[in-house]
């Protein structure tokens, strides 16, 4: 487990950089060269991606809590994410970025049970102290590092984070969705961390290695066919494409190493455009002026 703040910064950097991607320029040569840090925010807004001329309803503001805790693990992280200002990085850039009609807090909770999820009651997004624990295990094997595990980790949180964001956008901005949701915020958290870049790729990939552990500790059970969500290593494949998509060029390791069929690769150059297509146009309009 983490015994200093390197995931805390870990996730305050991948947090902060994927909020500017809000608004963020998604013209991704399929030959890009990776960024080595992400853009300002006033450099990441693409002349298709623009607020509308229509102006935003502005009536509420993200804002941020750490919940207290009794686990004093859970205190050390609260303390060190704390210090990072995390949460204050992440409602800063989304501030600067969306325009809401009421309020939405974002928090660290513990939660009693591996999760996060968004409280449309409370309008909260809740990550949990237990996911935290439960993605470290997931990821200490393999890790060769302290830095790397920490890293695995904050990027399978972020991509947690955005999803559950995304919950907290469609209802508060009453957004349309077709099909099921929880399908369509997992395509909004990879449209979000996939900028151009190798970090957020590896965020997304991240995401993805862990619903396959998840699916592998799964096996040997009747899958939950009723549950909301796809089956966890339908959402592992669906990651995988969409980060092949955005740039087929450079990530053909993933088909070349046999991770993605074939089959399905050629057609996730397609997905990724709908998938950009569908969310620009959904959060255009709530976008604030960067005039």
């Amino acid at each position: 487990m983490a015994k200093t703040t390197s995931a805390a910064f870990a996730l305050a950097s991948l947090l902060a950089a994927a909020a500017c991607g809000v608004g963020g320029n998604r013209n991704v040569s399929r030959n890009a060269t990776p960024t080595p840090t992400p853009p300002a925010v006033e450099s990441h807004v693409p002349s298709g991606f623009k607020p509308s001329a229509e102006k935003a309803r502005d009536a509420g503001d993200f804002k941020y809590v750490y919940s207290p805790v009794k686990n004093k693990k859970y205190a050390g992280w609260r303390r060190e994410l704390m210090q990072e200002r995390v949460l204050e990085e992440i409602a800063g850039e989304l501030n600067k970025q969306l325009a809401l009609p009421e309020d939405v807090t974002l928090s660290f909770d513990q939660c009693g049970e591996v999760n996060a999820y968004y409280d449309p009651e409370r309008r909260r997004v809740s990550l949990c102290y237990e996911l935290l624990e439960d993605l470290y295990r997931v990821f200490e094997e393999e890790a060769e590092s302290q830095e790397e595990l920490d890293d695995e980790v904050a990027g399978a949180t972020v991509f947690v984070f955005f999803h559950e964001l995304g919950h907290a956008l469609v209802h508060v901005l009453e957004l349309p969705i077709t099909g099921r949701e929880e399908d369509a915020v997992d395509q909004l958290s990879t449209f979000l961390v996939t900028d151009g870049t190798e970090e957020g790729a590896a965020t997304a990939l991240d995401a993805a290695r862990s619903f396959y552990a998840d699916a592998e500790a799964e096996e040997g059970g009747e899958p939950d066919y009723w549950n909301e969500h796809s089956l966890n290593r339908q959402r592992f494949y669906n990651i995988i494409c969409w980060v092949y998509g955005q740039n087929p060029e450079r990530y053909a390791s993933l088909v070349g190493e046999g991770v993605l069929p074939e089959e399905r690769a050629s057609r996730c150059g397609a997905e990724y455009e709908q998938i950009e297509r569908a969310w620009t146009t959904l959060l255009r309009p709530h976008l604030k002026s960067t005039d």
